[in-house]
């Protein structure tokens, strides 16, 4: 039902998404950042992609009203005490939220943040025809904890913060075919990938952070943002992918569905960035 879908993923979601058995990310996902939100009463940390010279893709919910500044450091960061004193970063002049955004559980969760210092990072091609094999697999990554501890059947608490980048390997399905149909009717504007693994999933600092889907050229193409997750326990009532209950899953995670929204970071970029078409080819998981 609604009510145990909209209480689990708030319970499981903040801006501090990240990945929990995972390994260290291979060097081609340099064009992976971190990003430090700045708020009256704390810092909240992310994960965005590098996608052009001026700008980064990342999530709308982490970007809340009350952020005052944005910091963007590169992959050479370590998450220690002395980080921020060694990291490249890079200055922010501006932040653009998808105008029908207005919680992550409805949708649009998707956001672009303009620095005013041309990148020299590689940038991260976003696929514009990602057409959602059914339990593909895709490659995610970002910054943050790797351990949790249930709490009950709505909440976890996530331990262990990471000190570089992680990556791992979850099989993915479109959200019309993972989500029930009369929950997405509530929420016309949830158009998201379903990821899951049974013993692998993203946890709280790497919202914003990528899902990738291999191409036949080898390169890896943007296919999601990281958006939400949330237990299986409180979910179920509203799945509908047979896998997540074969495995069986311990999460299910939602990330933005990219090729949807290819017109809008068009737009937004004034076409300094456009969207590629691939040929998928399958992912192997490395581990």
């Amino acid at each position: 039902m609604l009510a145990i879908i909209l209480l689990a993923l708030l319970a499981a979601s903040t801006a501090e998404d990240r990945i929990h058995n995972g390994k260290e990310a291979e060097p081609d996902l340099n064009n992976v950042v971190f990003i430090l939100s700045q708020h009256p009463s704390r810092n909240t940390s992310c994960t965005g992609t590098v996608i052009s010279e001026h700008y980064i893709l990342t999530a709308a919910h982490c970007l809340p009203p009350s952020t005052k500044s944005v910091e963007i450091y590169t992959r050479d960061i370590h998450l220690n005490d002395k980080w921020r004193k060694h990291a490249p970063s890079y200055e922010v002049d501006q932040w653009i939220l998808h105008s029908d955004y207005k919680s992550f559980v409805k949708g649009d969760d998707i956001a672009l943040i303009r620095v005013s210092t041309p990148m020299t990072i590689p940038a991260v091609p976003l696929a514009a025809n990602y057409s959602h094999p059914e339990n593909d697999w895709l490659r995610s990554a970002g910054y943050g904890t790797t351990k949790y501890t249930i709490i009950n059947a709505t909440d976890f608490r996530p331990t262990d913060p990471a000190t570089v980048l992680m990556e791992t390997y979850l099989q993915g399905i479109a959200g019309k075919n993972c989500i029930n149909a009369s929950l997405l009717e509530q929420l016309p504007h949830l158009n998201v990938i379903c990821l899951g693994k049974s013993n692998s999933t993203i946890l709280q600092g790497d919202s914003g952070g990528p899902t990738f889907a291999q191409g036949k050229d080898d390169r890896f193409y943007q296919v999601g943002v990281t958006s939400f997750n949330g237990l299986m326990s409180a979910l179920f009532e509203d799945i509908s992918w047979p896998l997540a209950f074969e495995q069986p899953f311990t999460f299910i995670t939602g990330v933005t569905d990219v090729s949807y929204y290819c017109p809008w970071i068009e737009a937004v970029t004034k076409n300094e960035f456009k969207c590629q078409t691939f040929k998928p080819t399958k992912i192997v998981p490395k581990f």
